[in-house]
Parts: C-alpha cells; structure tokens; sequence
C-alpha cells in the first residue's frame, strides 16, 4: 500500500505533523476530535477524520503542508476578520458583536460568526461599510461633505454649522444625502448657499495675510501637549481633558454642547485626535478675532 492509500497514522505521525509534544499530541486524541481505532493492540488514527478536524480548527498548523481552518474559513469569520471587513479597530468589531447581539460560535476558545449571519446582520444596518461598498460610496461622498468637514471648510465651530443648515431662512436650500449612515450634504447645494451670503468666507477666499497667520495658528494646535502620548488616534475623556488642559466635567460639557464630538466604543467615551487640534485651533482662531 503506498503512503497515498494509507487510511490511518499513529499517534507518532501525527505528532511530527503538527511539531507537537508527546503529552498535547495525546491530550488531542483523548478530546475525540478524530477518530482512532486499534490495530494489532497500537492506537491509529483515521486520516479522513484527521483531515476534517484540521479544516475546521486555527490553532493547530501541520510543520508542511496547507495552513489549517480551510472549511472554517469557508463559511465563517474571525471577530478580527469582520474588525478588516468594516475598516475598524478589533475592540470595535467585538462590540458591534455583543452590542447588536450577533450570533456566535467558538473554536478553541474563539468567537466566530458564520457569514450567512454576518450578512443577515450587515444588510440590516448601514453605518458599518465594506471596503467593496465604501469603493462604491466613494463618488457620493466626493460629491457630498460631512457638518465636520462644512466647519473646516468655513473656519468656524461645528455647532454653527448645525445652526446654518437649521436657520429657518435655509430651509430648502440645502439637499443631503444619506451614506453609511451620516447626513451629508451636497456640494453642489452647500456652493449655491455660500454664493448667496457674505458672513463666512473660506480659506481660499481670504487674504494671503489671514491665510499664512491661520495656517500658523493650525501648526500651533498641532503640536504635542503635556503629558499624553500624541500618536494616539483616539483619547479617552480624562486623557481628553489633560490635552485641552480643562476638568474632565468641562470636557462633557463641551460635548454636551456640540464644541466636542465624542463617540462611544463599548462603555467609554473617546475624541478622535483630529477632533481635539480641531478644537484647539477654535481657540486660537477666535483668540484672534
């Protein structure tokens, strides 16, 4: 019988396969995750068997031959995997689990979803994106513009945007959109509202003087303070407060007023870098006038 037709190995075998010790090499047969059976008194175990466990695990990877979890892979996700999927961080992706209780199995101590239940979840919903459908969003949003990008683009705070677009006299003249769950609004509209007013002037439309003192007063906003790690993309509350140099009760109420956007990820509020220059740039900015 040549080694193709084989239908059993030994344990031995199957312990230089996978690189294991002789007591995991056991301990694996005795948890009957493959079938054995005796021959001439010598425990064997069934390759078939053998061949359908290593598909449908990830923690046991043979010395040669093809990486484990073929069959698993196949028709479920990682909690990691769904984390690239969406575009987000992993302790995000494992609360969007918990959060929106989406079903889960585990293997090897490991929470799995099938992909038929991610998918039943992922067309119920339409915040979280796919790279394919954010490629396909892609020519909405560059025709579209957040309220955070509105503010940047105007130079002034995000709660004065809100009170623009809410302004009875622009009711009607502004069109948005809907994309992955946040409102935008439409460039073309925002372009026709700027046309007709004369209170808020872009970058671009200023003097080459106010240009290069706001360019300057950006950079300042940008720079490290205190005693915080600045190459975080996102800060916690506290660690919020000791960037803007503020009490932690002030910094919930500059969200509460809308000078501060904080999101939650599980049980905690964060302010994503960006958010903070942003707001200290504000500052300067209005220090100026």
């Amino acid at each position: 019988m040549g080694e193709n037709d084989k239908t059993t190995m030994s344990v031995p075998e199957m312990r230089r396969m996978l690189g294991l010790g002789k007591t995991e090499a056991y301990w694996l047969v005795h948890r009957g995750f493959f079938d054995t059976i005796l021959v001439e008194g010598k425990m064997r175990i069934v390759i078939e068997s053998f061949e359908k466990w290593y598909a449908n695990q990830i923690k046991w990877e043979k010395v040669e031959g093809p990486p484990p979890g073929e069959e698993l892979n196949a028709y479920s996700y990682s909690i990691p995997q769904i984390a690239e999927l969406l575009g987000v961080d992993g302790s995000i992706a494992y609360d969007i689990v918990k959060r929106c209780h989406i079903e889960t199995f585990t293997v090897d101590t490991w929470k799995r979803v099938r992909k038929d239940v991610f998918e039943a979840w992922y067309q119920s919903q339409s915040k979280y994106r796919t790279p394919e459908d954010r490629e396909r969003d892609a020519e909405r949003e560059e025709a579209t513009m957040t309220m955070p990008e509105m503010a940047r683009l105007l130079l002034i705070p995000r709660k004065d945007v809100y009170g623009i677009l809410s302004s009875p006299k622009n009711v009607g003249v502004f069109e948005y959109e809907i994309i992955a769950d946040r409102k935008r609004v439409t460039k073309e509209s925002f372009e026709r509202w700027y046309a007709g007013q004369k209170k808020y002037r872009k970058l671009c439309d200023r003097s080459e003087a106010e240009q290069a003192r706001i360019e300057e007063l950006r950079k300042e906003a940008e720079k490290p303070r205190l005693k915080v790690p600045d190459n975080k993309p996102a800060y916690d509350l506290q660690e919020t407060a000791i960037l803007l140099d503020i009490t932690y009760n002030e910094v919930r109420e500059l969200i509460r007023n809308g000078d501060l956007e904080a999101k939650k990820y599980g049980n905690k509020m964060f302010v994503i870098r960006d958010d903070i220059q942003w707001f200290l740039f504000q500052q300067k900015l209005n220090h100026e006038d």
